[in-house]
Protein backbone atom coordinates (compact mmCIF):
# COMPACT_ATOMS: atom_id res chain seq x y z
CA UNK A 1 0.00 0.00 0.00
CA UNK A 2 0.91 3.56 -0.31
CA UNK A 3 1.83 3.58 -4.26
CA UNK A 4 0.50 1.79 -7.53
CA UNK A 5 2.03 -1.86 -7.80
CA UNK A 6 5.60 -1.58 -9.89
CA UNK A 7 5.42 -5.03 -11.05
CA UNK A 8 2.09 -4.85 -12.51
CA UNK A 9 3.85 -2.20 -14.80
CA UNK A 10 6.25 -4.88 -15.47
CA UNK A 11 3.43 -7.23 -16.29
CA UNK A 12 1.91 -4.64 -18.90
CA UNK A 13 5.22 -4.18 -20.60
CA UNK A 14 5.85 -7.41 -21.23
CA UNK A 15 2.37 -7.33 -22.78
CA UNK A 16 2.98 -4.63 -24.94
CA UNK A 17 6.62 -5.41 -25.78
CA UNK A 18 5.53 -8.49 -27.32
CA UNK A 19 2.06 -7.11 -29.02
CA UNK A 20 4.81 -6.07 -31.90
CA UNK A 21 6.54 -9.79 -32.27
CA UNK A 22 5.29 -13.38 -33.33
CA UNK A 23 4.65 -13.98 -29.56
CA UNK A 24 0.95 -12.06 -30.12
CA UNK A 25 -0.11 -15.87 -31.44
CA UNK A 26 0.29 -16.74 -27.60
CA UNK A 27 -2.12 -13.88 -26.18
CA UNK A 28 -2.13 -10.40 -27.89
CA UNK A 29 -2.64 -7.03 -25.77
CA UNK A 30 -3.08 -3.87 -28.08
CA UNK A 31 -4.12 -1.46 -25.15
CA UNK A 32 -0.55 -2.70 -23.07
CA UNK A 33 1.07 0.05 -24.57
CA UNK A 34 -1.23 2.77 -23.25
CA UNK A 35 -0.78 1.32 -19.86
CA UNK A 36 2.74 1.26 -18.96
CA UNK A 37 4.68 5.07 -18.38
CA UNK A 38 6.72 6.97 -20.61
CA UNK A 39 9.57 4.88 -20.09
CA UNK A 40 7.84 2.05 -20.67
CA UNK A 41 5.87 3.14 -23.76
CA UNK A 42 9.28 4.06 -25.72
CA UNK A 43 11.19 0.73 -25.16
CA UNK A 44 8.18 -0.70 -25.95
CA UNK A 45 6.98 0.70 -29.31
CA UNK A 46 10.18 1.96 -30.74
CA UNK A 47 11.68 -0.94 -32.56
CA UNK A 48 15.31 -0.14 -32.03
CA UNK A 49 14.46 0.39 -28.62
CA UNK A 50 12.22 -3.02 -28.36
CA UNK A 51 14.85 -4.85 -29.51
CA UNK A 52 18.10 -3.42 -27.71
CA UNK A 53 16.28 -2.57 -24.38
CA UNK A 54 13.38 -4.98 -24.13
CA UNK A 55 14.12 -8.36 -25.66
CA UNK A 56 17.95 -7.93 -25.77
CA UNK A 57 17.81 -6.50 -22.00
CA UNK A 58 15.10 -6.79 -19.77
CA UNK A 59 14.12 -9.87 -21.09
CA UNK A 60 17.34 -11.87 -21.24
CA UNK A 61 17.78 -10.34 -17.85
CA UNK A 62 14.49 -11.67 -15.92
CA UNK A 63 13.86 -14.72 -18.13
CA UNK A 64 10.97 -17.20 -18.74
CA UNK A 65 9.30 -13.76 -19.78
CA UNK A 66 6.30 -15.56 -21.85
CA UNK A 67 4.92 -16.99 -18.48
CA UNK A 68 2.74 -13.85 -18.56
CA UNK A 69 1.35 -14.30 -22.06
CA UNK A 70 0.31 -18.03 -20.94
CA UNK A 71 -1.24 -17.52 -17.86
CA UNK A 72 -2.89 -14.75 -20.01
CA UNK A 73 -4.25 -17.13 -22.62
CA UNK A 74 -5.08 -19.88 -20.65
CA UNK A 75 -7.32 -17.81 -18.25
CA UNK A 76 -9.32 -16.25 -21.44
CA UNK A 77 -9.26 -19.09 -23.28
CA UNK A 78 -11.37 -20.93 -20.25
CA UNK A 79 -13.54 -17.37 -19.38
CA UNK A 80 -14.81 -17.77 -23.16
CA UNK A 81 -15.72 -20.55 -22.72
CA UNK A 82 -17.77 -20.39 -19.32
CA UNK A 83 -19.35 -17.21 -20.45
CA UNK A 84 -21.16 -19.28 -23.29
CA UNK A 85 -21.69 -21.87 -20.53
CA UNK A 86 -24.20 -18.53 -18.76
CA UNK A 87 -21.37 -17.09 -16.63
CA UNK A 88 -22.18 -13.39 -16.16
CA UNK A 89 -19.54 -12.08 -13.61
CA UNK A 90 -15.67 -12.06 -14.08
CA UNK A 91 -13.73 -11.01 -11.31
CA UNK A 92 -10.39 -10.41 -11.90
CA UNK A 93 -8.19 -10.28 -8.27
CA UNK A 94 -5.22 -8.13 -8.50
CA UNK A 95 -6.34 -7.08 -12.01
CA UNK A 96 -3.00 -4.70 -12.12
CA UNK A 97 -3.08 -3.26 -15.38
CA UNK A 98 -5.02 -5.98 -17.60
CA UNK A 99 -7.21 -4.74 -19.94
CA UNK A 100 -9.63 -7.36 -20.23
CA UNK A 101 -12.47 -4.40 -20.22
CA UNK A 102 -11.35 -2.65 -23.50
CA UNK A 103 -10.21 -5.80 -25.19
CA UNK A 104 -13.54 -7.24 -24.92
CA UNK A 105 -15.88 -7.77 -27.60
CA UNK A 106 -19.44 -8.67 -28.46
CA UNK A 107 -19.35 -12.74 -27.22
CA UNK A 108 -19.02 -11.02 -23.37
CA UNK A 109 -22.55 -9.00 -24.03
CA UNK A 110 -24.37 -9.19 -20.35
CA UNK A 111 -20.70 -9.77 -18.29
CA UNK A 112 -20.10 -7.82 -15.54
CA UNK A 113 -16.39 -7.12 -14.86
CA UNK A 114 -15.06 -6.49 -11.46
CA UNK A 115 -11.33 -5.20 -10.77
CA UNK A 116 -10.18 -5.87 -7.65
CA UNK A 117 -6.53 -4.02 -6.24
CA UNK A 118 -5.51 -1.79 -4.35
CA UNK A 119 -6.42 1.60 -4.06
CA UNK A 120 -3.07 3.01 -5.39
CA UNK A 121 -2.49 0.91 -8.06
CA UNK A 122 -6.43 1.64 -9.28
CA UNK A 123 -6.11 5.24 -9.04
CA UNK A 124 -3.09 4.68 -11.44
CA UNK A 125 -5.39 2.45 -13.21
CA UNK A 126 -8.24 4.82 -13.63
CA UNK A 127 -5.82 7.30 -15.15
CA UNK A 128 -4.52 5.28 -18.04
CA UNK A 129 -7.66 3.97 -18.85
CA UNK A 130 -9.47 7.44 -19.76
CA UNK A 131 -6.23 8.24 -21.60
CA UNK A 132 -7.20 5.38 -23.80
CA UNK A 133 -10.30 7.11 -25.62
CA UNK A 134 -12.16 3.92 -25.25
CA UNK A 135 -14.86 2.97 -23.10
CA UNK A 136 -15.19 -0.69 -21.91
CA UNK A 137 -17.65 -3.04 -23.59
CA UNK A 138 -18.49 -4.44 -20.73
CA UNK A 139 -20.02 -3.02 -17.60
CA UNK A 140 -16.96 -2.84 -15.99
CA UNK A 141 -16.64 -1.73 -12.19
CA UNK A 142 -13.13 -0.77 -9.65
CA UNK A 143 -13.06 -2.80 -6.54
CA UNK A 144 -10.47 -1.09 -4.11
CA UNK A 145 -8.94 -4.02 -1.37
CA UNK A 146 -5.72 -4.37 0.26
CA UNK A 147 -5.81 -8.65 0.21
CA UNK A 148 -3.57 -8.46 3.63
CA UNK A 149 -6.24 -7.33 5.79
CA UNK A 150 -9.40 -6.60 4.01
CA UNK A 151 -12.10 -9.56 3.00
CA UNK A 152 -12.14 -9.36 -0.31
CA UNK A 153 -15.74 -11.30 -0.57
CA UNK A 154 -17.13 -8.36 1.69
CA UNK A 155 -16.02 -5.48 -1.08
CA UNK A 156 -17.34 -7.63 -3.94
CA UNK A 157 -20.44 -7.71 -2.42
CA UNK A 158 -20.55 -3.92 -1.66
CA UNK A 159 -19.71 -3.24 -4.67
CA UNK A 160 -22.76 -5.30 -6.46
CA UNK A 161 -21.64 -8.51 -6.85
CA UNK A 162 -24.24 -11.62 -7.24
CA UNK A 163 -23.27 -14.88 -5.33
CA UNK A 164 -26.30 -16.46 -6.71
CA UNK A 165 -24.76 -16.40 -10.51
CA UNK A 166 -22.16 -18.36 -11.45
CA UNK A 167 -18.90 -16.46 -11.38
CA UNK A 168 -15.43 -16.80 -13.11
CA UNK A 169 -12.29 -15.12 -11.13
CA UNK A 170 -9.09 -14.84 -12.24
CA UNK A 171 -5.73 -14.71 -9.98
CA UNK A 172 -3.06 -14.38 -11.96
CA UNK A 173 0.24 -13.18 -10.66
CA UNK A 174 -0.55 -12.45 -7.14
CA UNK A 175 -0.17 -15.28 -5.22
CA UNK A 176 3.95 -15.72 -5.06
CA UNK A 177 3.76 -12.13 -3.33
CA UNK A 178 1.37 -13.57 -0.80
CA UNK A 179 1.57 -15.58 2.77
CA UNK A 180 -0.56 -19.25 2.54
CA UNK A 181 -2.62 -17.85 5.38
CA UNK A 182 -3.65 -14.70 3.78
CA UNK A 183 -4.38 -17.17 0.49
CA UNK A 184 -6.05 -19.38 2.29
CA UNK A 185 -8.24 -16.97 3.99
CA UNK A 186 -8.85 -15.07 0.85
CA UNK A 187 -10.08 -18.64 -1.03
CA UNK A 188 -12.69 -19.63 1.97
CA UNK A 189 -14.02 -16.16 1.74
CA UNK A 190 -14.53 -16.39 -2.13
CA UNK A 191 -16.32 -19.77 -1.87
CA UNK A 192 -18.43 -18.05 0.63
CA UNK A 193 -19.86 -16.16 -2.28
CA UNK A 194 -19.68 -18.13 -5.02
CA UNK A 195 -22.17 -20.08 -6.66
CA UNK A 196 -21.42 -24.20 -7.54
CA UNK A 197 -19.97 -24.36 -10.63
CA UNK A 198 -18.31 -21.29 -10.73
CA UNK A 199 -14.42 -20.96 -11.94
CA UNK A 200 -11.44 -19.63 -9.97
CA UNK A 201 -7.92 -19.67 -12.01
CA UNK A 202 -4.70 -19.26 -10.49
CA UNK A 203 -1.07 -19.33 -11.24
CA UNK A 204 1.85 -20.43 -8.76
CA UNK A 205 5.50 -21.25 -8.42
CA UNK A 206 6.77 -24.72 -7.44
CA UNK A 207 7.66 -24.60 -3.61
CA UNK A 208 10.88 -26.27 -4.39
CA UNK A 209 12.25 -23.07 -6.07
CA UNK A 210 12.26 -22.36 -2.31
CA UNK A 211 14.56 -25.20 -1.57
CA UNK A 212 18.25 -24.67 -1.55
CA UNK A 213 18.68 -27.78 -1.79
CA UNK A 214 16.47 -28.51 -5.24
CA UNK A 215 17.97 -24.79 -6.23
CA UNK A 216 21.49 -26.79 -6.47
CA UNK A 217 20.45 -29.14 -8.83
CA UNK A 218 18.97 -26.31 -11.62
CA UNK A 219 22.19 -23.16 -11.38
CA UNK A 220 20.85 -21.66 -14.85
CA UNK A 221 16.75 -21.71 -13.08
CA UNK A 222 18.43 -20.84 -9.77
CA UNK A 223 20.26 -17.72 -11.33
CA UNK A 224 17.02 -16.60 -12.94
CA UNK A 225 15.09 -16.97 -9.86
CA UNK A 226 17.26 -14.93 -7.76
CA UNK A 227 17.70 -11.61 -9.88
CA UNK A 228 13.76 -11.82 -10.40
CA UNK A 229 13.32 -12.19 -6.52
CA UNK A 230 15.53 -9.67 -6.18
CA UNK A 231 14.02 -7.81 -8.83
CA UNK A 232 10.50 -7.54 -7.24
CA UNK A 233 11.91 -7.00 -3.79
CA UNK A 234 13.35 -3.81 -4.87
CA UNK A 235 10.01 -2.73 -5.74
CA UNK A 236 8.63 -3.48 -2.10
CA UNK A 237 7.01 -6.86 -3.66
CA UNK A 238 9.09 -9.47 -2.52
CA UNK A 239 8.43 -13.02 -3.45
CA UNK A 240 7.40 -15.08 -0.89
CA UNK A 241 4.86 -17.83 -1.59
CA UNK A 242 5.18 -21.35 -3.50
CA UNK A 243 3.10 -24.55 -3.68
CA UNK A 244 3.10 -28.20 -4.98
CA UNK A 245 0.11 -29.22 -7.39
CA UNK A 246 -1.35 -31.38 -4.84
CA UNK A 247 -0.20 -29.06 -1.41
CA UNK A 248 -2.23 -26.37 -3.73
CA UNK A 249 -5.13 -28.90 -4.44
CA UNK A 250 -5.83 -29.82 -0.46
CA UNK A 251 -5.06 -26.20 0.68
CA UNK A 252 -8.19 -25.36 -2.16
CA UNK A 253 -10.06 -28.43 -1.35
CA UNK A 254 -10.11 -27.10 2.23
CA UNK A 255 -12.28 -23.66 1.56
CA UNK A 256 -14.74 -25.29 -1.39
CA UNK A 257 -12.41 -25.98 -4.33
CA UNK A 258 -11.90 -28.82 -6.33
CA UNK A 259 -8.70 -28.63 -8.51
CA UNK A 260 -9.74 -30.17 -12.22
CA UNK A 261 -7.00 -29.04 -14.44
CA UNK A 262 -3.43 -28.24 -13.79
CA UNK A 263 -0.34 -27.75 -16.53
CA UNK A 264 2.85 -25.93 -16.44
CA UNK A 265 2.82 -23.05 -18.44
CA UNK A 266 5.74 -24.04 -20.57
CA UNK A 267 3.38 -27.45 -21.61
CA UNK A 268 0.40 -24.79 -22.50
CA UNK A 269 2.37 -22.24 -24.01
CA UNK A 270 4.30 -24.80 -26.65
CA UNK A 271 1.66 -25.63 -29.21
CA UNK A 272 1.59 -21.78 -29.92
CA UNK A 273 5.56 -20.69 -30.21
CA UNK A 274 8.16 -21.63 -32.73
CA UNK A 275 11.41 -23.33 -32.50
CA UNK A 276 13.54 -24.64 -29.09
CA UNK A 277 12.74 -23.23 -26.09
CA UNK A 278 14.90 -20.26 -25.13
CA UNK A 279 14.94 -17.68 -22.36
CA UNK A 280 11.49 -15.96 -22.95
CA UNK A 281 9.78 -19.38 -22.66
CA UNK A 282 8.17 -20.13 -19.43
CA UNK A 283 9.09 -22.72 -17.22
CA UNK A 284 8.04 -26.12 -16.32
CA UNK A 285 7.73 -24.83 -12.46
CA UNK A 286 5.44 -22.11 -13.12
CA UNK A 287 1.60 -23.95 -12.54
CA UNK A 288 -1.24 -22.74 -14.11
CA UNK A 289 -4.80 -24.49 -12.43
CA UNK A 290 -8.32 -24.27 -12.66
CA UNK A 291 -10.46 -24.79 -9.45
CA UNK A 292 -14.47 -25.21 -9.36
CA UNK A 293 -16.45 -24.45 -6.46
CA UNK A 294 -18.12 -27.00 -5.53
CA UNK A 295 -20.73 -27.09 -2.38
Amino acid sequence: MGSASKTAEMVAAVRAAYHYGPEATLFDDPYAVRMVGLFYRLKCSVPFLRQRYMRQGMFKHLKSSLSVLSRARYCEDRLAKSIADGVSQYVLLGAGLDTFALRADTQFTGVTVFEVDTPDSQAEKRKKVQSCGRKPFVEHRFVPVDFTCEQVEAKLLEAGFDPDQKSFFSWQGVLIYLDKDTISRSLKGLATISAAGSFLIVDFMDARLFDEGFLRTIPDTAADLKRLMAYTAARGEPIVSGFLPDEFAALAATAGWNMIHTISSKDHAAPYLDGEPDYRWPTEYDHLVTLQRVQ
